[in-house]
């Protein structure tokens, strides 16, 4: 948390004479909120077409905003660019017009709170808890750009540094690290004792983030991705596919607006149709109510995620492809090709 002396310098006279001129302040405020505005009808519109309110739940509300504040802030970086204070007011400008596009009270700026604040003791509170949340987003920012990047290892040591020191949500930091833990163990030999730590610390971090959130989407997905990568007899796979299957679907009930949980459960249903006769005869004589998908239901979940991001994920028109060659669609399954080669999903 920063120190008094820092406090202190956010609200002097020199950092403020480092801030953009007004008339350029001005033009941000302005950019940022017609982007804002923009950004919010089309993020509605896209969800509103697969029956998914953008702005009821928590989780909804969150995606929502992030995407209206990423706008905003590219429109306020136009106008003020990047020099001394000027990042600090682009940001400002797109929390503000953030939140006014959805309707929510704007944030109070740091100066107007000192002024309103008699007690000193009140105005470092307030200032210690806003660079707790910044410090957080700043740490999830960071792990994210990292995931993008591919560096799996420091995104790894990032994050069990954080959750050594008691840095941020644990649950946010948690499901992160099982993600991680999953790209490194791809990375390594099938069969080698090394990808199979990977995966058993992964589960690990994904039950840990389940127990700790358990209303989290993404702790859904990444247990449930986990759960379905850990070894054992045809017998364990089949009763495990059954947790997997639960868990992508709460996953997609909980982050409606995510992509990849729905396409999960897309995949997941895609395998199970997929079985041989001598799989199912299998899976028959150990469970009385084994597995069952059909390539109908693969395709309506694998289609409803391209109609929440179209070209997402360059496998999931493939999968949307074979499951139309497989119905006896051959014309449709042609125009669900996919134009290059498969890219990784988030």
């Amino acid at each position: 948390s920063p120190s008094r002396a820092e406090r202190l310098y956010w609200l002097s006279r020199a950092h403020h004479q480092m801030r953009p001129q007004e008339k350029d302040t001005a033009k941000a405020r302005a950019a940022a909120n017609r982007a804002a505005q923009d950004e919010l009808a089309r993020h509605v519109s896209r969800l509103k077409q697969v029956g998914v309110d953008a702005l009821v739940g928590d989780e909804s509300r969150r995606r929502t905003r992030h995407a209206i504040r990423a706008a905003a802030l590219e429109a306020a970086y136009t106008e003020v660019g990047y020099k001394d204070a000027a990042p600090i007011v682009a940001h400002e400008l797109a929390a503000a017009a953030a939140r006014e596009a959805m309707g929510e009270p704007p944030p109070q700026p740091i100066e107007a709170a000192a002024e309103a604040a008699a007690d000193e003791a009140a105005v470092a509170e307030a200032a210690t808890e806003a660079a707790a949340a910044d410090a957080e987003a700043a740490l999830h920012a960071r792990c994210d750009s990292l995931f993008v990047e591919q560096a799996f290892a420091p995104l790894l040591e990032t994050l069990t540094a954080a959750l050594s020191s008691g840095r941020g949500a644990p649950e946010q930091l948690l499901w992160r690290a099982a993600r991680a833990c999953k790209k490194l163990a791809e990375a390594e030999d099938p069969k080698s004792e090394v990808r199979m730590e990977h995966l058993r610390d992964g589960l690990e971090y994904a039950t840990r983030a389940l127990e700790a959130a358990p209303e989290l989407g993404a702790a859904h997905k990444w247990y449930a991705i986990l759960l379905g990568t850990r070894p054992g007899s045809t017998a364990d796979k089949i009763k495990s596919s059954f947790a997997v299957k639960q868990h992508f679907d709460r996953a997609a009930e909980l982050d409606p607006a995510d992509p990849t949980s729905r396409h999960l459960v897309g995949l997941w249903c895609y395998e199970v149709a997929r079985l041989s006769w001598l799989e199912r005869k299998a899976a028959s004589a150990l469970f009385a109510s084994p597995p069952e998908a059909t390539y109908q239901e693969a395709y309506t979940h694998l289609s409803h995620a391209e109609r929440l991001e179209p070209g997402f994920y360059a496998n999931n028109r493939l999968l949307l492809a074979k499951c139309c060659s497989e119905m006896g669609q051959r014309q449709e399954a042609r125009d669900w090709l996919p134009p290059g080669p498969p890219v990784e999903a988030r």
